[in-house]
């Protein structure tokens, strides 16, 4: 019996690209002349050539930023901390996310958030879009001094919701930090392609869904 249903967060309950692609030329423009000469096409290629799929932490893209655009340091850190208190009102709910927790939720299945990411940052984004009302439960990988796939963040959000990581099921868009990190917990991990393809080098996804539109669906089927 399926209790509860988890979510990543960038990504899947929130379209991290859409949100980039709108925050950037506004950090752009703002910057300019401290980026000397540099066209926003260098600075956003750059950005995301660095940023390998938000694989790679602010902290540390936004100093090699500023060092292959060769801005010096000072302007790194203006445009990390600028990134850390502005990024967050650029967030962009995917297509259907709000519908899709409130019909969870009237099915009487709890639900969670568990996030890769700094505390500051991720809050943020989660109280700004309507997410934060939307869930029972947001782990977020600083606060608890674990990053997913470490098994024990899936298994600590379980135990807070009060339910056993097999009557969980879990939703994201990364392969390993998300499905595969929750079936070593004990979870039902669903891979949200968003259009994405599956890695070769990895056995096949047991469940997988390419909109937030067929989650409930699938829980139902597997209920």
């Amino acid at each position: 019996m399926i209790e509860v249903v988890m979510f990543d967060l960038d990504e899947t309950l929130i379209d991290r690209r859409a949100a980039l692609e709108a925050f950037l030329p506004d950090q752009f423009k703002r910057f300019r002349d401290q980026l000397q000469g540099v066209t926003f096409q260098t600075f956003e290629a750059t950005f995301f050539a660095l940023e390998k799929e938000g694989l790679v932490d602010k902290q540390k893209l936004y100093p090699r930023l500023a060092a292959m655009l060769g801005v010096g340091s000072r302007c790194g850190d203006r445009l990390l901390s600028d990134f850390q208190t502005r990024y967050p009102h650029f967030a962009r709910l995917s297509i259907g996310a709000l519908e899709m927790l409130s019909a969870l939720r009237a099915r009487g299945l709890k639900t969670a958030i568990i996030s890769n990411g700094h505390t500051g940052v991720q809050s943020a984004k989660i109280e700004i879009t309507g997410l934060k009302d939307a869930v029972d439960l947001v782990v977020i990988s600083e606060d608890v001094g674990l990053r997913k796939p470490d098994p024990r963040i899936f298994q600590l959000a379980a135990e807070r919701l009060g339910a056993t990581p097999a009557r969980c099921i879990f939703v994201g868009d990364n392969p390993e930090a998300d499905v595969l990190g929750a079936e070593a917990s004990g979870m039902t991990g669903i891979f949200y392609s968003a259009g994405c393809s599956w890695p070769d080098t990895l056995p096949s996804p047991k469940y997988s869904v390419e909109t937030l539109v067929e989650v409930l669906p699938l829980i139902e089927a597997l209920a």
